[in-house]
C-alpha cells in the first residue's frame, strides 16, 4: 500500500505520528538492521527538535500560567495608580499632596509599565516598590487611604511573576535559535515520507515475516493523522465558501 503523510498536516499532528511511530519501532529490536537503525535515531532526532519547537513556539508568546500571573499583576499596577489618584482628589489637602508625590514616583517609572515586555516590567516594578518602600517615601505612603495595601498587593503578585517567568526562562534556555515548527514539520515528512515508508514498504515485500507487521502498524497511524487533516481542510475549505447570510 502506497501512503504518504499529506503536506497540509499540521504541526502538531506530525508530532504526535513521530511519536507513535517512534513507540511502535521501539517494541522490537532493530539494531541488526543498520539502515532502519539509522532512520530510527534520525526520526527521535528530529522529533526531539520538533518537540523543542512546539514547547518554545508555546512558550515564546507566554505559557498560560505566565499570562495568568502577568494579568493580576496588571491589575494590580492600575488598582495602585487608582488609588493613589482617588487620594489626589481627596478634601484633605495633606493628603491631597502626599497623593501627588506618590503619583509623581509611580510616573517617574512609567505607567504603562504593565504594557512593556516582561522583562522590563519586572525591573520598572521592583524598582517603583523600592521607591515606594523608601523610609523616606513610606510615610507619604502609609497616610493614603489603602494604598499600603495596594502595594503590599503588587509586591507579593510581582514576586509570584517574576518566580514563573524565571522558570520558563530556564526551561527555554538555549532555545532562542529553536527553528520553527512549521519548518521542521518538513523535515520530518520527508524524513518518514521518503526514506522511512519505501524503506519499510521493500523490507515488507522482501520480508513480510519481520517487516510487514510494523509497516501496517506505521501505515495505519500515517492514514489516521490524513483522514484527521483532510477533515480539516474540508471543514476550513467549506466555511470560507459558505456566503455570509447575516443581517
Amino acid at each position: 500500500m502506497t501512503i504518504n503523510i499529506y503536506y497540509y498536516c499540521d504541526s502538531n499532528e506530525i508530532n504526535t505520528l513521530a511519536t507513535n511511530i517512534e513507540y511502535q519501532l521501539a517494541q522490537a529490536d532493530w539494531t541488526a538492521d543498520t539502515i532502519l537503525s539509522h532512520l530510527i535515531t534520525l526520526l527521535n532526532k528530529e522529533n526531539k527538535t520538533m518537540s523543542t519547537a512546539i514547547q518554545f513556539a508555546r512558550g515564546g508568546q507566554g505559557s498560560k500560567a505566565l499570562q495568568t500571573e502577568d494579568a493580576i499583576v496588571d491589575k494590580h499596577f492600575v488598582c495602585l495608580k487608582q488609588f493613589v489618584s482617588a487620594n489626589m482628589y481627596l478634601s484633605d489637602e495633606s493628603i491631597a499632596d502626599n497623593a501627588t508625590a506618590v503619583w509623581k514616583i509611580i510616573s517617574s517609572r512609567n505607567l504603562n509599565l504593565h504594557k512593556l515586555s516582561y522583562e522590563r516590567q519586572l525591573a520598572l516594578t521592583h524598582a517603583l516598590i523600592s521607591n515606594l518602600e523608601d523610609e523616606k517615601i513610606k510615610p507619604l505612603v502609609e497616610s493614603l487611604i489603602g494604598v499600603s495595601d495596594r502595594v503590599a498587593e503588587l509586591k507579593a503578585s510581582t514576586t509570584s511573576f517574576e518566580t514563573h517567568f524565571r522558570n520558563m526562562k530556564e526551561e527555554l534556555a538555549g532555545m532562542e535559535e529553536t527553528i520553527a515548527p512549521s519548518t521542521q514539520k518538513n523535515t520530518i515528512r520527508d524524513l518518514i515520507n521518503k526514506h522511512l515508508l519505501p524503506y519499510l514498504n521493500n523490507a515488507a515485500q522482501a520480508m513480510p515475516e519481520k517487516y510487514e507487521e510494523i509497516n501496517k502498524v506505521i501505515i495505519e497511524h500515517i492514514d489516521g493523522i490524513n483522514t484527521k487533516a483532510r477533515a480539516r481542510k474540508t471543514r476550513n475549505s467549506t466555511q470560507e465558501l459558505e456566503p455570509n447570510t447575516a443581517k
